[in-house]
């Protein structure tokens, strides 16, 4: 079987699933996290960034099925996408953690 190309939407569903869970998970809990354009944001902006991966993963995982679009390396490729974000947070959140606090604008 050769390269199937809809495997990058399952990469893509499971990155936006990785990047949804740090957003929403800090604030949910009323901390200051990075929003997307990197700059501190409060809790709100980041539940709502959250919540727009978690609809995007959705909206894609119910198109690749109506589409009837799976191998047997779907949940795979999908896991590869989200632990690369889990990677990606968990490298780079001691950054973030120890950088002075600053009020926002």
């Amino acid at each position: 079987m050769g390269l199937q190309l809809f495997l990058i939407w399952y990469f893509i569903l499971g990155f936006l699933l990785g990047n949804g869970v740090p957003h929403f998970a800090f604030g949910a809990a009323g901390k200051i996290f990075r929003s997307p354009f990197g700059q501190k944001s409060p809790p709100r902006t980041n539940i709502l960034w959250g919540l727009s991966n978690f609809v995007a993963a959705t909206i894609i995982a119910i198109s690749l099925s109506i589409l009837n679009l799976f191998s047997s390396y779907a949940l795979v490729v999908m896991l590869v996408g989200f632990w690369m974000m889990m990677l990606m947070f968990g490298t780079r959140i001691k950054r973030f953690l120890n950088e002075p606090k600053t009020p926002l604008a």
